[in-house]
């Protein structure tokens, strides 16, 4: 028995110091967080973002991004989500600004491509939005995919502030056109009060349009409508009735400034 004693109590020891061991707090190892934090969206100034537009192809299954005054250096990444028969569906993809010369134009399927080359199309699109990130910057706009209807030729951009009225010849029926406010635009002087926005359409539009849009509530001071047609800007005979400016025009991509 006294034997036994001694070693029941180095048994005793050894099974005290583990306890004690196991209770005492660990220090934990110190984590490096590498991934890039949230970019707010949408905070650079208009006129120093890029011009970004989106153009049906001709057959209306894909989108053309046309992409100019951005940097020309690193890459620039977009994300698409759209809505298409009730499901979200999306695309991805770079365009490496330091290797082409602007204007950079990328097509963008509103489908997709199996490992084996088959193309399938994403029926009942009706538009969406599309985000930008580059460097520390991050834009993001949303467009309409719409159907031309000589019936009611009237087209409107997502948050109802701009409209084009075409000609009920402009398009053939059913030709696909984008309406959306455009990320930034072409360079002019004067103080934007409403836009940059455009319509896009699959093929070439006959005739001229009548454009409305809405500006900002408040006193407006010779406001004054501006198409780009080409590489320059055109003034336009501007009307102004309450917040609304409406004018006739032949061009796709409207602003309107003010004093």
């Amino acid at each position: 028995m006294k034997k036994i004693l001694p070693i029941i109590a180095i048994v005793l020891v050894f099974v005290i110091s583990l306890v004690l061991f196991l209770k005492k707090p660990s220090k934990s190892p110190s984590v490096i967080d590498n991934s890039q934090p949230d970019l707010p969206i949408n905070t650079l100034p208009l006129a120093e973002r890029p011009v970004i537009t989106l153009r049906p192809d001709s057959t209306g299954r894909s989108l053309d991004i046309s992409l100019s005054q951005a940097p020309t250096t690193g890459n620039l990444e977009y994300e698409m989500i759209y809505n298409a028969s009730g499901k979200q569906e999306g695309a991805l993809g770079s365009i490496f600004l330091n290797s082409e010369k602007q204007p950079i134009i990328k097509s963008i399927l509103l489908g997709s491509k199996s490992g084996g080359g088959k193309v399938t199309y994403h029926e009942g699109v009706t538009g969406g939005s599309i985000t930008v990130t580059y460097a520390e910057t991050r834009l993001k706009e949303s467009w309409n995919y719409l159907h031309f209807d000589p019936a009611d030729p009237v087209l409107s951009s997502t948050d109802a502030k701009f409209h084009v009225t075409l000609a009920k010849t402009a398009l053939k029926k059913d030709a696909v056109v984008i309406t959306m406010k455009t990320f930034g635009y072409p360079t002019m002087e004067g103080k934007v009060v409403s836009g940059p926005y455009g319509y896009f359409a699959q093929t070439e539009v006959k005739g001229s349009s009548q454009v409305e849009l809405k500006l900002p509530a408040g006193e407006h001071v010779n406001p004054t409508i501006y198409e780009y047609i080409g590489t320059a800007w055109k003034k336009l005979p501007t009307k102004l009735v309450g917040d609304t400016v409406t004018a006739t025009a032949t061009g796709s991509i409207f602003i309107v400034t003010a004093e």
